[in-house]
Protein backbone atom coordinates (compact mmCIF):
# COMPACT_ATOMS: atom_id res chain seq x y z
CA UNK A 1 0.00 0.00 0.00
CA UNK A 2 1.37 3.41 -0.97
CA UNK A 3 1.88 5.74 1.98
CA UNK A 4 0.72 9.35 2.00
CA UNK A 5 4.35 10.49 2.02
CA UNK A 6 5.03 8.47 -1.16
CA UNK A 7 1.91 9.85 -2.84
CA UNK A 8 3.05 13.40 -2.13
CA UNK A 9 6.50 12.61 -3.51
CA UNK A 10 5.04 11.10 -6.68
CA UNK A 11 2.94 14.27 -7.08
CA UNK A 12 6.08 16.38 -6.96
CA UNK A 13 5.46 17.57 -3.38
CA UNK A 14 8.01 17.03 -0.62
CA UNK A 15 8.04 18.02 3.01
CA UNK A 16 11.35 19.76 2.36
CA UNK A 17 9.73 21.94 -0.31
CA UNK A 18 6.79 22.69 1.99
CA UNK A 19 9.16 23.77 4.78
CA UNK A 20 11.19 25.93 2.37
CA UNK A 21 8.14 27.51 0.73
CA UNK A 22 7.68 31.25 1.20
CA UNK A 23 3.97 30.57 1.80
CA UNK A 24 4.89 28.38 4.78
CA UNK A 25 7.21 31.05 6.15
CA UNK A 26 4.55 33.74 5.71
CA UNK A 27 1.88 31.61 7.37
CA UNK A 28 4.17 31.11 10.37
CA UNK A 29 4.94 34.83 10.51
CA UNK A 30 1.27 35.74 10.21
CA UNK A 31 0.43 33.36 13.03
CA UNK A 32 2.84 35.47 15.06
CA UNK A 33 0.88 38.54 14.01
CA UNK A 34 -2.36 36.82 15.05
CA UNK A 35 -0.83 36.12 18.45
CA UNK A 36 -0.10 39.82 18.78
CA UNK A 37 -3.56 40.81 17.52
CA UNK A 38 -5.64 38.33 19.52
CA UNK A 39 -3.75 36.47 22.23
CA UNK A 40 -2.16 39.54 23.81
CA UNK A 41 -5.43 41.51 24.02
CA UNK A 42 -7.23 38.36 25.19
CA UNK A 43 -4.67 37.99 27.95
CA UNK A 44 -5.90 41.31 29.34
CA UNK A 45 -9.62 40.49 29.02
CA UNK A 46 -10.00 38.60 32.35
CA UNK A 47 -8.05 41.33 34.15
CA UNK A 48 -9.82 44.31 32.57
CA UNK A 49 -13.29 42.75 32.81
CA UNK A 50 -12.81 42.43 36.57
CA UNK A 51 -10.93 45.68 37.23
CA UNK A 52 -13.12 47.94 35.06
CA UNK A 53 -16.47 46.22 35.55
CA UNK A 54 -19.18 45.84 32.86
CA UNK A 55 -19.89 49.60 32.57
CA UNK A 56 -16.33 50.87 32.06
CA UNK A 57 -15.45 47.75 30.08
CA UNK A 58 -18.34 48.68 27.78
CA UNK A 59 -16.95 52.22 27.44
CA UNK A 60 -13.56 50.82 26.43
CA UNK A 61 -15.26 48.56 23.87
CA UNK A 62 -17.21 51.53 22.48
CA UNK A 63 -14.04 53.66 22.17
CA UNK A 64 -12.20 50.77 20.51
CA UNK A 65 -15.05 50.41 18.02
CA UNK A 66 -14.71 54.12 17.23
CA UNK A 67 -10.97 53.64 16.79
CA UNK A 68 -11.54 50.70 14.46
CA UNK A 69 -13.83 52.81 12.31
CA UNK A 70 -11.17 55.49 12.07
CA UNK A 71 -8.56 52.85 11.24
CA UNK A 72 -10.78 51.66 8.37
CA UNK A 73 -10.83 55.19 6.95
CA UNK A 74 -7.05 55.67 7.28
CA UNK A 75 -6.30 52.17 6.00
CA UNK A 76 -8.68 52.83 3.05
CA UNK A 77 -8.58 49.25 1.81
CA UNK A 78 -4.83 49.37 1.06
CA UNK A 79 -4.29 46.02 2.76
CA UNK A 80 -6.07 44.52 -0.25
CA UNK A 81 -5.41 46.94 -3.11
CA UNK A 82 -1.80 47.87 -2.25
CA UNK A 83 -0.95 44.28 -1.37
CA UNK A 84 -2.20 43.26 -4.81
CA UNK A 85 -0.19 46.03 -6.53
CA UNK A 86 2.98 45.25 -4.55
CA UNK A 87 2.66 41.54 -5.34
CA UNK A 88 2.39 42.27 -9.07
CA UNK A 89 5.04 45.02 -9.30
CA UNK A 90 7.62 43.98 -6.72
CA UNK A 91 10.23 43.29 -9.40
CA UNK A 92 10.02 46.92 -10.57
CA UNK A 93 11.86 49.20 -8.06
CA UNK A 94 10.50 52.45 -9.50
CA UNK A 95 6.90 51.23 -9.45
CA UNK A 96 7.35 50.04 -5.85
CA UNK A 97 8.63 53.45 -4.78
CA UNK A 98 5.67 55.20 -6.39
CA UNK A 99 3.16 52.80 -4.81
CA UNK A 100 4.61 53.28 -1.31
CA UNK A 101 4.75 57.06 -1.68
CA UNK A 102 1.15 57.22 -2.88
CA UNK A 103 -0.19 55.02 -0.08
CA UNK A 104 1.63 56.94 2.66
CA UNK A 105 0.47 60.27 1.23
CA UNK A 106 -3.12 59.05 1.14
CA UNK A 107 -2.96 57.81 4.74
CA UNK A 108 -1.63 61.15 6.00
CA UNK A 109 -4.42 63.01 4.20
CA UNK A 110 -7.08 60.66 5.56
CA UNK A 111 -5.72 60.87 9.11
CA UNK A 112 -5.98 64.67 9.04
CA UNK A 113 -9.58 64.35 7.90
CA UNK A 114 -10.38 62.01 10.81
CA UNK A 115 -8.93 64.43 13.37
CA UNK A 116 -11.02 67.27 11.93
CA UNK A 117 -14.14 65.08 12.08
CA UNK A 118 -13.47 64.23 15.74
CA UNK A 119 -13.12 67.94 16.59
CA UNK A 120 -16.48 68.64 14.95
CA UNK A 121 -18.18 65.79 16.83
CA UNK A 122 -16.71 66.93 20.12
CA UNK A 123 -18.05 70.43 19.54
CA UNK A 124 -21.64 69.38 18.75
CA UNK A 125 -22.14 66.19 20.84
CA UNK A 126 -22.30 66.36 24.63
CA UNK A 127 -21.54 62.63 25.02
CA UNK A 128 -18.23 63.12 23.22
CA UNK A 129 -17.32 65.87 25.66
CA UNK A 130 -18.42 63.76 28.63
CA UNK A 131 -16.17 60.84 27.67
CA UNK A 132 -13.69 62.93 25.65
CA UNK A 133 -10.50 61.48 27.13
CA UNK A 134 -11.31 57.85 26.42
CA UNK A 135 -12.81 58.61 22.99
CA UNK A 136 -9.80 60.64 21.86
CA UNK A 137 -7.50 57.86 23.07
CA UNK A 138 -9.54 55.42 20.99
CA UNK A 139 -9.49 57.71 17.94
CA UNK A 140 -5.72 58.22 18.02
CA UNK A 141 -5.26 54.49 18.52
CA UNK A 142 -7.32 53.95 15.36
CA UNK A 143 -5.14 56.36 13.39
CA UNK A 144 -2.03 54.47 14.49
CA UNK A 145 -3.64 51.17 13.54
CA UNK A 146 -4.59 52.57 10.14
CA UNK A 147 -0.93 53.31 9.39
CA UNK A 148 -0.03 49.60 9.57
CA UNK A 149 2.58 48.54 6.99
CA UNK A 150 1.19 45.01 6.68
CA UNK A 151 0.17 45.68 3.05
CA UNK A 152 3.80 46.26 2.02
CA UNK A 153 5.36 43.23 3.68
CA UNK A 154 2.46 40.97 2.74
CA UNK A 155 2.74 42.00 -0.91
CA UNK A 156 6.48 41.35 -0.83
CA UNK A 157 5.72 37.96 0.81
CA UNK A 158 8.23 38.75 3.56
CA UNK A 159 6.21 38.81 6.75
CA UNK A 160 8.90 37.90 9.29
CA UNK A 161 10.02 41.46 10.04
CA UNK A 162 6.49 42.83 10.27
CA UNK A 163 5.34 39.99 12.52
CA UNK A 164 8.30 40.37 14.85
CA UNK A 165 7.74 44.09 15.32
CA UNK A 166 4.02 43.55 15.83
CA UNK A 167 4.59 40.95 18.53
CA UNK A 168 7.13 43.09 20.38
CA UNK A 169 4.95 46.22 20.27
CA UNK A 170 1.72 44.61 21.38
CA UNK A 171 3.50 42.50 23.95
CA UNK A 172 4.90 45.66 25.52
CA UNK A 173 1.45 47.30 25.50
CA UNK A 174 -0.07 44.24 27.18
CA UNK A 175 2.54 44.23 29.92
CA UNK A 176 2.01 47.97 30.49
CA UNK A 177 -1.75 47.47 30.90
CA UNK A 178 -1.21 45.06 33.78
CA UNK A 179 1.14 47.55 35.45
CA UNK A 180 -0.68 50.86 34.85
CA UNK A 181 -4.41 50.01 34.76
CA UNK A 182 -5.50 49.48 38.35
CA UNK A 183 -8.86 51.26 38.75
CA UNK A 184 -12.01 52.02 36.76
CA UNK A 185 -10.74 55.57 36.21
CA UNK A 186 -7.76 54.11 34.33
CA UNK A 187 -9.95 52.91 31.45
CA UNK A 188 -8.52 55.56 29.09
CA UNK A 189 -5.01 54.19 29.64
CA UNK A 190 -5.95 50.97 27.83
CA UNK A 191 -6.56 52.94 24.64
CA UNK A 192 -3.55 55.22 25.17
CA UNK A 193 -1.17 52.28 25.52
CA UNK A 194 -2.58 50.65 22.39
CA UNK A 195 -2.12 53.96 20.55
CA UNK A 196 1.57 54.06 21.49
CA UNK A 197 1.96 50.45 20.32
CA UNK A 198 0.31 50.96 16.91
CA UNK A 199 2.09 54.25 16.16
CA UNK A 200 5.51 52.98 17.26
CA UNK A 201 5.32 49.77 15.23
CA UNK A 202 3.98 51.54 12.12
CA UNK A 203 6.71 54.19 12.20
CA UNK A 204 9.47 51.62 12.73
CA UNK A 205 8.27 49.43 9.85
CA UNK A 206 7.93 52.46 7.57
CA UNK A 207 11.54 53.43 8.23
CA UNK A 208 12.67 49.84 7.65
CA UNK A 209 10.70 49.58 4.40
CA UNK A 210 12.79 52.39 2.91
CA UNK A 211 15.80 50.11 3.12
CA UNK A 212 14.16 48.06 0.37
CA UNK A 213 12.34 50.81 -1.53
CA UNK A 214 13.63 54.13 -2.78
CA UNK A 215 12.25 57.08 -0.85
CA UNK A 216 9.83 59.25 -2.80
CA UNK A 217 7.83 62.17 -1.45
CA UNK A 218 4.10 61.72 -2.02
CA UNK A 219 2.71 63.90 -4.80
CA UNK A 220 -0.83 64.82 -5.63
CA UNK A 221 -0.74 62.41 -8.55
CA UNK A 222 0.61 59.38 -6.64
CA UNK A 223 -1.73 60.05 -3.72
CA UNK A 224 -4.76 60.30 -6.01
CA UNK A 225 -3.73 57.18 -7.93
CA UNK A 226 -3.45 55.21 -4.69
CA UNK A 227 -6.86 56.34 -3.47
CA UNK A 228 -8.51 55.76 -6.85
CA UNK A 229 -7.01 52.27 -7.06
CA UNK A 230 -8.23 51.44 -3.55
CA UNK A 231 -11.66 53.09 -3.66
CA UNK A 232 -13.45 49.80 -4.33
CA UNK A 233 -11.56 48.07 -1.53
CA UNK A 234 -12.38 50.92 0.86
CA UNK A 235 -16.01 50.52 -0.09
CA UNK A 236 -15.70 46.83 0.74
CA UNK A 237 -14.00 47.51 4.09
CA UNK A 238 -16.59 50.13 4.98
CA UNK A 239 -19.45 47.83 4.07
CA UNK A 240 -17.95 44.97 6.10
CA UNK A 241 -17.69 47.32 9.07
CA UNK A 242 -21.49 47.75 8.95
CA UNK A 243 -21.85 44.22 10.31
CA UNK A 244 -18.61 44.00 12.32
CA UNK A 245 -17.20 47.19 13.81
CA UNK A 246 -20.52 49.07 13.74
CA UNK A 247 -22.17 46.59 16.07
CA UNK A 248 -20.67 47.97 19.27
CA UNK A 249 -21.39 51.52 18.15
CA UNK A 250 -25.03 50.76 17.26
CA UNK A 251 -25.56 48.82 20.48
CA UNK A 252 -24.02 51.66 22.47
CA UNK A 253 -26.42 54.11 20.80
CA UNK A 254 -29.60 52.12 21.47
CA UNK A 255 -28.68 50.25 24.66
CA UNK A 256 -26.54 50.68 27.78
CA UNK A 257 -22.75 50.39 28.08
CA UNK A 258 -23.36 47.22 30.11
CA UNK A 259 -25.04 45.59 27.08
CA UNK A 260 -22.04 46.65 24.98
CA UNK A 261 -19.78 44.98 27.53
CA UNK A 262 -21.71 41.70 27.35
CA UNK A 263 -21.76 41.70 23.55
CA UNK A 264 -18.17 42.83 23.03
CA UNK A 265 -16.79 40.32 25.50
CA UNK A 266 -18.47 37.41 23.70
CA UNK A 267 -17.63 38.78 20.24
CA UNK A 268 -13.93 39.21 20.99
CA UNK A 269 -13.56 35.75 22.45
CA UNK A 270 -15.39 34.18 19.49
CA UNK A 271 -13.55 36.05 16.75
CA UNK A 272 -10.21 35.41 18.43
CA UNK A 273 -10.72 31.75 17.50
CA UNK A 274 -11.55 32.72 13.93
CA UNK A 275 -8.24 34.58 13.90
CA UNK A 276 -6.49 31.22 14.13
CA UNK A 277 -7.28 30.72 10.43
CA UNK A 278 -6.56 34.25 9.19
CA UNK A 279 -2.83 33.66 8.54
CA UNK A 280 -3.68 30.98 5.99
CA UNK A 281 -6.06 33.30 4.17
CA UNK A 282 -3.69 36.29 4.26
CA UNK A 283 -0.71 34.29 3.02
CA UNK A 284 -2.62 32.79 0.09
CA UNK A 285 -4.08 36.11 -1.12
CA UNK A 286 -0.91 37.50 -2.78
CA UNK A 287 0.03 34.04 -4.08
CA UNK A 288 -3.35 33.54 -5.75
CA UNK A 289 -3.06 36.98 -7.37
CA UNK A 290 0.25 35.96 -8.95
CA UNK A 291 -1.00 32.51 -9.98
CA UNK A 292 -4.00 34.03 -11.72
CA UNK A 293 -1.55 35.61 -14.16
CA UNK A 294 0.96 32.75 -14.42
CA UNK A 295 -0.69 29.38 -13.75
CA UNK A 296 -4.46 29.28 -13.38
CA UNK A 297 -4.56 25.50 -12.92
CA UNK A 298 -2.44 25.85 -9.80
CA UNK A 299 -4.61 28.75 -8.66
CA UNK A 300 -7.68 26.48 -8.80
CA UNK A 301 -5.97 23.75 -6.79
CA UNK A 302 -4.75 26.21 -4.19
CA UNK A 303 -8.21 27.79 -3.83
CA UNK A 304 -9.83 24.37 -3.38
CA UNK A 305 -7.31 23.39 -0.73
CA UNK A 306 -7.88 26.66 1.12
CA UNK A 307 -11.67 26.29 0.95
CA UNK A 308 -11.53 22.79 2.43
CA UNK A 309 -9.21 23.77 5.26
CA UNK A 310 -11.11 26.94 6.16
CA UNK A 311 -14.56 25.31 6.04
CA UNK A 312 -13.53 22.35 8.19
CA UNK A 313 -11.69 24.57 10.63
CA UNK A 314 -14.68 26.90 10.95
CA UNK A 315 -17.10 24.04 11.68
CA UNK A 316 -14.84 22.51 14.32
CA UNK A 317 -14.24 25.84 16.02
CA UNK A 318 -17.98 26.60 16.04
CA UNK A 319 -18.69 23.31 17.81
CA UNK A 320 -16.02 24.02 20.41
CA UNK A 321 -17.31 27.54 21.09
CA UNK A 322 -20.94 26.43 21.41
CA UNK A 323 -20.20 23.64 23.87
CA UNK A 324 -17.58 25.47 25.91
CA UNK A 325 -19.26 28.90 26.05
CA UNK A 326 -20.20 28.76 29.78
CA UNK A 327 -16.68 27.74 30.75
CA UNK A 328 -15.03 30.30 28.46
CA UNK A 329 -17.16 33.18 29.78
CA UNK A 330 -16.66 32.18 33.41
CA UNK A 331 -12.89 31.88 33.07
CA UNK A 332 -12.26 34.85 30.76
CA UNK A 333 -14.80 37.42 32.00
CA UNK A 334 -15.68 36.29 35.52
CA UNK A 335 -18.82 36.78 37.59
CA UNK A 336 -21.45 39.19 36.39
CA UNK A 337 -21.06 38.33 32.69
CA UNK A 338 -23.42 35.34 32.52
CA UNK A 339 -25.58 37.23 30.00
CA UNK A 340 -22.72 36.90 27.49
CA UNK A 341 -23.08 33.08 27.31
CA UNK A 342 -26.07 32.95 24.90
CA UNK A 343 -24.44 35.72 22.84
CA UNK A 344 -21.31 33.63 22.43
CA UNK A 345 -23.29 30.58 21.37
CA UNK A 346 -25.11 32.58 18.71
CA UNK A 347 -21.88 34.14 17.43
CA UNK A 348 -20.34 30.66 17.11
CA UNK A 349 -22.37 30.34 13.89
CA UNK A 350 -20.20 33.10 12.41
CA UNK A 351 -17.07 30.95 12.38
CA UNK A 352 -17.84 28.63 9.42
CA UNK A 353 -19.70 31.38 7.53
CA UNK A 354 -16.81 33.87 7.73
CA UNK A 355 -14.21 31.19 6.99
CA UNK A 356 -15.96 30.19 3.76
CA UNK A 357 -16.77 33.75 2.65
CA UNK A 358 -13.12 34.79 3.10
CA UNK A 359 -12.06 32.15 0.60
CA UNK A 360 -14.87 32.74 -1.91
CA UNK A 361 -14.63 36.52 -1.69
CA UNK A 362 -11.14 37.74 -0.85
CA UNK A 363 -9.11 34.80 -2.13
CA UNK A 364 -11.15 34.06 -5.27
CA UNK A 365 -13.49 36.84 -6.40
CA UNK A 366 -10.98 39.67 -5.91
CA UNK A 367 -8.13 37.99 -7.85
CA UNK A 368 -10.71 37.36 -10.58
CA UNK A 369 -11.39 41.09 -10.71
CA UNK A 370 -14.99 40.70 -9.51
CA UNK A 371 -14.67 43.75 -7.28
CA UNK A 372 -18.01 45.30 -8.31
CA UNK A 373 -20.25 42.32 -7.57
CA UNK A 374 -18.22 41.57 -4.45
CA UNK A 375 -18.90 45.07 -3.13
CA UNK A 376 -22.61 44.85 -3.99
CA UNK A 377 -22.90 41.73 -1.84
CA UNK A 378 -21.02 43.27 1.07
CA UNK A 379 -22.88 46.58 0.95
CA UNK A 380 -26.28 44.88 0.78
CA UNK A 381 -25.45 42.67 3.76
CA UNK A 382 -24.05 45.63 5.69
CA UNK A 383 -27.21 47.68 5.20
CA UNK A 384 -29.31 44.67 6.20
CA UNK A 385 -27.26 44.30 9.38
CA UNK A 386 -27.83 47.95 10.32
CA UNK A 387 -31.59 47.58 9.75
CA UNK A 388 -31.80 44.37 11.77
CA UNK A 389 -29.58 45.76 14.53
CA UNK A 390 -31.66 48.93 14.92
CA UNK A 391 -34.79 46.76 14.93
CA UNK A 392 -33.66 43.91 17.18
CA UNK A 393 -31.07 45.43 19.55
CA UNK A 394 -33.48 47.78 21.40
CA UNK A 395 -35.79 44.80 21.99
CA UNK A 396 -33.35 42.03 22.80
CA UNK A 397 -30.19 44.03 23.57
CA UNK A 398 -26.94 42.06 23.06
CA UNK A 399 -28.79 38.90 21.93
CA UNK A 400 -30.64 40.76 19.18
CA UNK A 401 -27.38 42.26 17.96
CA UNK A 402 -25.79 38.82 17.79
CA UNK A 403 -28.61 37.42 15.64
CA UNK A 404 -28.42 40.43 13.31
CA UNK A 405 -24.72 39.81 12.70
CA UNK A 406 -25.17 36.08 12.08
CA UNK A 407 -28.02 36.68 9.61
CA UNK A 408 -25.99 39.24 7.65
CA UNK A 409 -22.83 37.13 7.45
CA UNK A 410 -24.79 34.05 6.36
CA UNK A 411 -26.33 36.06 3.51
CA UNK A 412 -22.85 37.17 2.41
CA UNK A 413 -21.60 33.59 2.18
CA UNK A 414 -24.70 32.32 0.37
CA UNK A 415 -24.71 35.22 -2.10
CA UNK A 416 -21.05 34.74 -3.04
CA UNK A 417 -21.57 31.03 -3.67
CA UNK A 418 -24.70 31.64 -5.76
CA UNK A 419 -22.98 34.28 -7.93
CA UNK A 420 -19.96 32.08 -8.58
CA UNK A 421 -22.10 29.03 -9.41
CA UNK A 422 -24.30 30.98 -11.82
CA UNK A 423 -21.26 32.35 -13.64
CA UNK A 424 -19.54 28.97 -13.74
CA UNK A 425 -16.63 30.39 -11.72
CA UNK A 426 -16.90 28.44 -8.48
CA UNK A 427 -13.50 27.01 -7.47
CA UNK A 428 -15.31 23.70 -6.99
CA UNK A 429 -16.50 23.57 -10.61
CA UNK A 430 -15.17 20.91 -12.97
CA UNK A 431 -11.53 21.83 -13.60
CA UNK A 432 -11.45 21.89 -17.40
CA UNK A 433 -14.71 23.85 -17.64
CA UNK A 434 -13.45 26.32 -15.05
CA UNK A 435 -10.17 26.82 -16.92
CA UNK A 436 -12.12 27.56 -20.11
CA UNK A 437 -14.29 30.04 -18.23
CA UNK A 438 -11.27 31.75 -16.68
CA UNK A 439 -9.80 32.33 -20.13
CA UNK A 440 -12.59 34.86 -20.75
CA UNK A 441 -11.22 36.85 -17.82
CA UNK A 442 -7.69 37.03 -19.24
CA UNK A 443 -7.77 40.80 -19.44
CA UNK A 444 -8.29 41.09 -15.71
CA UNK A 445 -5.12 39.19 -14.91
CA UNK A 446 -2.99 41.50 -16.97
CA UNK A 447 -4.07 44.67 -15.12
Amino acid sequence: MISMKDRLRFAGISFQRIRASSITHNIIALYGTQIAAYVFPLATVPYLARVLGPFHWGLVAFAQALGLYISIVVEFGFQLSATRRIARMRDDPEQLAQIVAGVIGAKVLLAIGCVVAMLVLQHFMASFRQYGLILWAGALSGIGQGFSMLWFYQGMERMKTSATMDILGKGAATAAIFVLVRHQEDAWKVLALQCICYCGVALSLLVMSYREVRFRLPTGETTWDAMRESAAMFLFRSAVSLYTTANALILGAVATPIAVGFYSGAERLTKALLGLMNPISQSLYPRLNRLMRRDRAKAILLARLSLGIMALGGILLAAVVFLAAPLIIRVMLGNGYEAAIPVMRILALLLPAIAISNVLGIQWMLPLGMDAVFNKIIISAGLLNVILAVWWAPRWQQTGMAWAVVASESIVTAAMLIVLLRRGLSPLSQRSALLDKLSTYSGVFEN
